[in-house]
């Protein structure tokens, strides 16, 4: 066995608690569940790349610059996918008033019950995992993955 064969072998352990495999995992069961229950909610055609976007539309609308900020992705990606969501009708997009090379997009009744589904969705799960977990847990949790997120966002704009 050689040097290289030997320190992939001493790091065999940590596969079992490497919590970027966690969180993958995790989110690959999220997207299930989203699609399972929203496709039982009669939105047979919601794709899960859908979220990011129909998630950060704030109830007044939101100009397409500020929702592929918010939505991270990029204006392309934001633009195929708000393409996608008018054509099935989730959004609307008028001019924006302030920026004429700009458009709002707003959501459309259709989208605004798909947000408010997912939401209340989302809620459910939480309880059920706070009942899994503990509610202290369950939170102290959430807030700890917050702060990493935080933490990260602070490195990344550093670096710009």
């Amino acid at each position: 066995m050689n040097s290289l064969d030997r320190k992939l072998a001493e790091t065999e352990p940590l596969k079992k608690r490497n919590w970027i495999k966690l969180i993958s995992m995790l989110k690959l069961q999220s997207n299930e569940w989203a699609i399972a229950k929203l496709t039982q909610g009669g939105f047979e055609d919601f794709k899960i790349a859908y979220m990011p976007v129909l998630m950060n539309i704030t109830p007044d609308g939101i100009n397409n610059n500020e929702l592929a900020d918010q939505a991270r992705v990029t204006k392309q990606a934001m633009s195929k996918v708000a393409k996608e969501l008018q054509k099935r009708g989730y959004i609307r997009s008028t001019i924006d008033t302030r920026d004429k090379r700009s458009t709002v997009i707003m959501l459309t009744d259709r989208g605004k019950k798909l947000v408010i589904e997912a939401r209340m969705h989302v809620t459910d799960l939480c309880n059920e995992y706070r009942a899994l977990v503990g509610r202290t847990e369950f939170d102290k949790a959430t807030e700890i993955l917050k702060a990493i997120m935080v933490y990260n966002d602070q490195k990344l704009l550093a670096k710009k």
